[in-house]
């Protein structure tokens, strides 16, 4: 690893590491780099970088993605798992951050499902056991946080913690892909591993998505969840509502259980969550990422949690709008046409209608989400258990 210039590196995310900035920063304290997990991070790059060495062959790729891996290794927790961010100094992480971090590895956002399947990826590829080693204590996390509903919370909190200091991250939840990425993750590796248990941790996941999904014609899903299913709040301006981008990622965990078992009822809970997004959009390639339960209407909310009329004086710095990646998941069901672009978790894509948009992805972020984009147009055609014929190619 390099070590950043002066000014540019990441502006952090996680309130943990802003205040050891904001504290020791001051002081020259904080001389730490920070490598970002959560997607597109590491573990997306990796992939990146193992995708081109296989269509390539060339040895540099594969030399980067096994540095990234090494890292990653390195730096997984104690519990297993990691954070969505990682300050380090060379390929060591400050005592305080370690025992800090180590009370909540993330599930959400990508960050230990994506690094379990990189490190997988990365030992199909080399043979080396250490990959699969640390790919392996990331599964028993990622198995140990599975909630008795068959769902996953954002964060992989110990008991103690849980009863000490009950949290919104302790609900099921689809928010960032948490559910989600736990099953396809699951099912990844219970075909790399061949371990049968896996692939019914995975189904019991999908069969809680099942269970509640909303009614058609508002068949999608929201952020969090009570542990009795009904749609709940997290963060202040996350109030109870159908979540368009979550629903994608339920959509693809379900198409991805179906194939995987042959099971229809995924197929049947995926394409009926398709139709209400492909009716719900604000325009041909946006969506707002919240729906009224009830009525349907968009739902935009300030930084306070009052609900408030547009996006336009919704919170900033949040994606109220976007692209999401729904017309990828559409056209790969038969439900629309084209190729659109196939969105790494953590990217909404571009939305013109979106009169005040987050901050884009930039430097590396940016460059491993159009570089994933770009190398995922072959998945388009991968045959699908769900994918049904087009309305205009219908003898």
């Amino acid at each position: 690893m390099l070590p950043s210039a002066p000014g540019t590196r990441p502006e952090p995310l996680t309130l943990v590491v802003r205040g050891a900035e904001h504290l020791l920063a001051p002081v020259g304290l904080a001389t730490w780099d920070l490598v970002v997990v959560r997607s597109p991070g590491t573990p997306a790059a990796g992939l990146v970088l193992l995708e081109g060495h296989r269509r390539t062959g060339r040895a540099g790729l594969l030399a980067a993605a096994r540095r990234a891996g090494d890292f990653l290794v390195a730096t997984e927790l104690d519990r297993g798992g990691w954070f969505s961010e990682i300050p380090v100094e060379g390929e060591s992480m400050p005592w305080w951050f370690r025992w800090s971090a180590d009370t909540r590895p993330m599930l959400d956002d990508d960050v230990t499902p994506g690094a379990i399947r990189f490190l997988l990826a990365l030992w199909k590829t080399t043979g080396e056991v250490g990959y699969r080693a640390s790919a392996e204590r990331g599964l028993a996390l990622l198995a140990g946080a599975q909630l008795p509903s068959g769902a996953w919370p954002l964060d992989a909190r110990p008991e103690w913690l849980r009863r000490l200091h009950p949290h919104y991250e302790d609900q099921p939840a689809l928010n960032d892909g948490a559910t989600p990425f736990a099953i396809t993750t699951l099912l990844a590796a219970a075909d790399a591993l061949r371990r049968p248990e896996l692939l019914a941790s995975a189904r019991a996941g999908g069969d809680w998505l099942l269970r509640v999904q909303g009614a058609p014609p508002r068949a999608g899903w929201a952020q969090q969840y009570t542990p009795d299913g009904a749609p709940a709040v997290a963060r202040r301006f996350e109030l109870p509502a159908l979540a368009t981008w979550e629903t994608r990622h339920a959509i693809e965990a379900l198409v991805a259980l179906a194939d995987a078992t042959g099971d229809r009822r995924y197929c049947d809970g995926a394409l009926a969550a398709a139709a209400w997004l492909a009716a719900v959009r604000a325009s041909a390639a946006c969506w707002p990422r919240f729906l009224d339960v009830q009525t349907g209407a968009p739902v935009f909310v300030d930084a306070d949690g009052a609900r408030v009329a547009s996006p336009r004086t919704a919170r900033p710095g949040y994606s109220w709008m976007g692209e999401f990646g729904i017309p990828w998941v559409l056209a790969r069901l038969g439900i629309e046409g084209g190729a659109p672009p196939r969105r790494l978790p953590g990217d909404p894509g571009r939305c013109l209608d979106d009169p005040n948009p987050p901050p884009p992805l930039a430097g590396a972020r940016a460059a491993i989400a159009e570089v994933a984009t770009l190398l995922a147009t072959d998945d388009m055609v991968a045959p699908s258990t769900c994918r049904v014929t087009p309305p205009d190619a219908r003898p």
